[in-house]
């Protein structure tokens, strides 16, 4: 019965988004409805932010159409963000590397009997663009010294001669080795762009529908019985590597709309001053997530006999970390 009631209440919601995009493409194909944004003057809609709020809709009606359950998981570089990932997901899909890794949010979604892990990345227009815009930034005589310091790193020699030689992405990336190879790539593609003063086109995927995905069945949820939805992880740059304006805001706002956070903490750092800016932003987006933050306490088996035990740790993170933001029983110490 539940079943039916779930179906019903899925219809209504996506005829009212229908319709609401609708409506919004209307006012903007109309003369004089929508205006340009104006200095000092709050606009419910304008030129500029209109285009933004249907795309607000599509992504909301993607993960609508799945009955799409998005998991965000936080955490800095080291942590073992990926690593959880990976426990969770059941088998090696996000690789694990000294440098970041995530330039873009990606999703990892349940797909039952996807054993080999499939990337899908088919929004990529915006990265030929920027490739293209590489391409004649690196002819230039005022950016050969830079270029010269950059192909002292491998990888990033690698991609010069990737974007010199007019490569192109592909859309499909099949098994854990072209996964790596496709992220070390558009990570190092973030940072060339950066090198080489181009805006990277962060804008262009800051919805769910627009962003790169993994599809692989989990290995947990291999026996349990087809459900009338999805999980899908969304693994997120951490707040030391969201260095990009663009991409902070980006961030923020996927956070406020996923489904739950899952941010993952170092027990050997809890009590270092060197994660006082992580500690920071986790509690902004305790602020912004109203109840659906959790905490993953890592590398609890790494404490000696005088450490704070389960339940300390509990009441350390919930009462100090995150000044009574959460809940002790939403955090969890694992190793």
């Amino acid at each position: 019965m539940h079943e039916e009631n779930i179906e019903t209440l899925r219809f209504e919601a996506q005829r009212l988004i229908d319709m609401e995009i609708d409506l919004l493409n209307k006012m903007m194909a109309e003369p004089n409805v929508i205006t340009a944004a104006r200095k000092n003057e709050v606009q419910s809609f304008d030129r500029e932010n209109t285009p933004k709020y249907i795309e607000i809709l599509k992504g909301e009606k993607t993960k609508l159409n799945d009955l799409e359950m998005v998991l965000a998981v936080v955490g800095t570089m080291k942590v073992g963000k990926s690593t959880t990932i990976n426990a969770i997901v059941g088998t090696e899909v996000l690789p694990n590397r000294n440098r970041a890794m995530t330039a873009l949010p990606t999703l990892i979604r349940h797909t039952t009997g996807q054993i080999t892990p499939l990337l899908r990345f088919e929004n990529d227009d915006s990265i030929c663009w920027l490739m293209d815009k590489l391409r004649t930034a690196i002819t230039q005589k005022d950016k050969q010294e830079i270029l010269q310091k950059l192909t002292k790193d491998s990888d990033m020699k690698l991609l010069l001669d990737s974007v010199q030689n007019g490569e192109k992405h592909k859309r499909i990336y099949q098994g854990a080795d072209e996964i790596f190879q496709f992220l070390k790539a558009l990570n190092d593609l973030v940072r060339l762009s950066r090198e080489l003063d181009i805006e990277f086109p962060f804008q262009d995927y800051d919805e769910i529908h627009e962003l790169p995905v993994i599809e692989v069945e989990f290995a947990h949820l291999r026996e349990i019985k087809q459900t009338t939805g999805k999980l899908t992880l969304l693994d997120t740059p951490g707040p030391n590597e969201a260095d990009q304006p663009h991409l902070r805001k980006i961030l923020k706002e996927q956070m406020s709309k996923a489904s739950a956070i899952l941010a993952i903490l170092d027990f050997t750092q809890l009590k270092s001053d060197a994660d006082a800016e992580v500690r920071k932003e986790l509690r902004e987006i305790a602020n912004i997530t109203e109840g659906r933050l959790y905490t993953l306490v890592n590398k609890f088996d790494q404490k000696d006999r005088n450490g704070d035990g389960e339940q300390e740790v509990k009441y350390f993170v919930a009462d100090n970390l995150m000044e009574g933001r959460i809940r002790p029983d939403a955090v969890f110490p694992v190793s």
